[in-house]
């Protein structure tokens, strides 16, 4: 172990919340504060990055464009097709087909199908939303795992029966259906972070070892993990604007910024 190794792996700093994303943004030279936190610290960390990514990707967009409909209520009874779910079976007026290619996400009801499967999900889809006759299926590509799928049958809702009407008087059972596709999302996000991060770490371990950096492969992921900070949040405020160059530009520029906050951190370890 090398005197640098040593440095970066002495007692745990006690950094603020603050004070990690304040780090892990702007000061790859202080890196080595991050990698001496404990693990819970690190979780912490994650936990409240990723709920802010995802609030600025899914949350905002989603509460503005209902605000600007007039209110769940009016969306209901004025915007939305008649449709019926009594009995296990669930009836739409007309077929719902919308699909985002840049951003790659899918939604589509089709009551006239009764069941739909994973198949039916369109390539180069990252997330999608079927809805058939009889069931409904959540979708979410995952790099290096692939595409991960969740399934509701109306069967087991019983003899629930709901329409417009009803919902309207019940609109909190929108919101509470729109957290569950949150939180599912949210955890979708925390996997893909993850992994990207496993991906990053094992492309700069090539870079430490030609700097003759004797860190461990899980001191060089510690540090993708806060390294893609500023590249998450920004992509996710392109993602909230819902422009494809922008989105573009963001993708770009996580990756980019990523590689070059790693690359100082390890640079400066070197030094």
């Amino acid at each position: 172990m090398t005197g640098n190794e040593s440095e970066y792996t002495q007692k745990e700093e006690k950094l603020s919340l603050t004070d990690r994303f304040i780090t892990a943004m702007f000061l790859p030279k202080e890196y080595g504060k991050l990698l001496r936190l404990s693990g819970g610290r690190i979780i912490q960390f994650l936990v409240v990055l990723i709920l802010l990514v995802s609030v600025i990707r899914y949350a905002v967009p989603a509460l503005g464009a209902i605000a600007g409909m007039g209110g769940m209520k009016d969306i209901i009874m004025n915007r939305l097709p008649a449709f019926s779910l009594e009995k296990g079976s669930f009836t739409l007026e007309k077929e719902v087909d919308w699909a985002d290619e840049v951003s790659g996400v899918y939604l589509l009801v089709d009551t006239d199908t009764k069941e739909f499967q994973k198949e039916d999900v369109p390539e180069n889809m990252v997330e999608a939303i079927l809805v058939g006759q009889e069931n409904l299926l959540f979708y979410n590509q995952v790099p290096g795992i692939g595409g991960m799928v969740q399934e509701m049958k109306w069967k087991d809702m019983g003899d629930f029966t709901l329409n417009n009407e009803i919902l309207a008087e019940h609109s909190y059972v929108i919101y509470m259906m729109l957290l569950s596709v949150f939180v599912f999302l949210y955890i979708a996000e925390m996997i893909k972070y993850a992994v990207s991060g496993l991906l990053y770490a094992a492309v700069m371990l090539l870079l430490v070892r030609t700097l003759m950096l004797e860190l461990s492969f899980a001191q060089v992921y510690k540090t993708a993990i806060f390294a893609q900070t500023v590249g998450a949040i920004v992509n996710a405020v392109m993602y909230c604007i819902n422009i494809p160059v922008l989105i573009l530009a963001g993708s770009s520029f996580s990756m980019l910024v990523t590689v070059m906050l790693m690359n100082r951190v390890f640079v400066s370890m070197r030094q």
